[in-house]
């Protein structure tokens, strides 16, 4: 399938001129000349990425940028402007900008530039995917009492991503079925050390500091 790719930019020569570099390569362009069309746009269909000129009529990139977040559209965008500032490199990542390309650019940059993009999104993708997967994996092992396994789908969600609440509170609940309630303890807090408003972990927490029957009432997230 195409990756689509919508291009903001009121000058029709740049527009036109994007367009043509990707000609021949997987991708879907569609063109629009300011950030008023490109929200439509955006509301209406799926976009793998936007290019989007900094200087516009009406609202700059940047504004554009803010709004299609306002619009909870998490589509990556990668900015481009010929007033090449750290300043407007800096906003432009705070708002979530994936990129910064200075015109001019040559074809070959703007490729790479697009090629990196898209392949870091199918990573994330394929990353949150895998990462969800285990998650189950390891709750569906715990509920058949196989913690071995559960403790190993565990490990490879660290390898993966070591700042997940959700790994760090199921290792505590493998260590309450095992009876090592302090343990235990130490999992849930280092859950909310990582995520505070955690309520699995937090669950769990003050049920054990509670109750002496650790296996009561487990929350698995």
């Amino acid at each position: 399938m195409k990756k689509r790719i919508l291009i903001v930019d009121d000058e029709k020569n740049i527009r036109i001129a994007l367009k043509q570099c990707f000609k021949g390569e997987n991708y879907k362009v569609e063109m629009v000349n300011d950030g008023k069309e490109a929200i439509e746009k955006l509301k209406n269909d799926r976009y793998e990425l936007i290019l989007m000129d900094y200087q516009m009529p009406n609202k700059n990139g940047l504004e554009v940028l803010e709004d299609i977040r306002k619009n909870n559209i998490e589509t990556r965008v990668i900015i481009m402007t010929a007033y090449g500032t750290v300043d407007i490199a800096v906003d432009s990542m705070k708002l979530g900008a994936v990129d910064f390309i200075s015109k001019p650019f040559t074809i070959a940059k703007v490729k790479d530039v697009v090629r990196e993009s898209i392949k870091k999104d199918a990573i994330i993708i394929m990353g949150e995917r895998d990462i969800g997967g285990s998650l189950n994996e390891a709750r569906d092992a715990i509920r058949h009492g196989s913690l071995e396994a559960a403790t190993q789908h565990l490990r490879d969600v660290l390898i993966s991503d070591a700042s997940n609440p959700a790994t760090q509170n199921l290792l505590g609940v493998i260590e309450e079925k095992k009876n090592n309630g302090n343990l235990a303890q130490k999992y849930y807090r280092a859950a909310l050390s990582l995520d505070a408003t955690y309520a699995p972990a937090d669950n769990n927490l003050r049920r054990t500091a509670m109750y002496s029957a650790l296996s009561t009432g487990i929350d698995l997230g």
